[in-house]
């Protein structure tokens, strides 16, 4: 969630100033339950404590876990749970293998493989280990994409055996939503 950026923070003014996350629960989509903090920048060893930076994360069951990724100072990052609203124990370490990034987006395939899709100025995508907290192959870059005004928030689905990813382009100032197809 946004907070006022802090006095003396290396957060940037007018900027989104995030420092943790919550989870909140409904069972008819207009009474809600904030069960509080799932994770928090102070939590995360290898976050500032000050770097206000926990943006668009996601979250994926696997085998009776959940593994909730995060970007954070333009890393990604894992925490795991037993349950949707945590608690969520973070890795010690980001993700290893990927420069950078932001607004991470996990697909598991029908086959049970899952995929880490993310931000950078373009989309990339990597395959993830069965353990869900390693890369089993190096990120790529997704091509046919924009490469102009292709800046966050990538998000992929498979429905009917057609694969949709989509994704926000920005256009003489505009922002719109787009997707790109595939069949695999």
């Amino acid at each position: 969630h946004d907070i006022p950026v802090p006095p003396g923070s290396s957060a940037r003014a007018n900027w989104f100033c995030m420092e943790d996350y919550h989870v909140y629960s409904s069972e008819n989509l207009v009474d809600w339950t904030d069960h509080g903090v799932i994770l928090s920048q102070t939590t995360v060893p290898w976050v500032r404590g000050n770097s206000y930076s926990m943006w668009a994360p996601d979250c994926v069951e696997k085998n009776g876990k959940y593994y909730f990724y995060f970007p954070a100072m333009n890393r990604i990052g894992v925490a795991i749970a037993d349950k949707p609203y945590g608690p969520f124990k973070p890795q010690e370490q980001a993700l290893s293998g990927i420069g950078g990034g932001i607004d991470p987006c996990v697909l598991i395939d029908k086959d049970g493989k899952a995929y880490l899709y993310y931000s950078m100025n373009a989309i990339f995508v990597a395959k993830l280990k069965d353990n869900m907290i390693e890369l089993e192959t190096q990120p790529q870059r997704i091509p046919n994409l924009p490469t102009r005004g292709l800046v966050e928030g990538p998000f992929t689905f498979e429905r009917n055996g057609v694969y949709y990813l989509t994704y926000p382009h920005e256009v003489d100032g505009q922002e719109r939503l787009e997707y790109a197809t595939g069949d695999n």
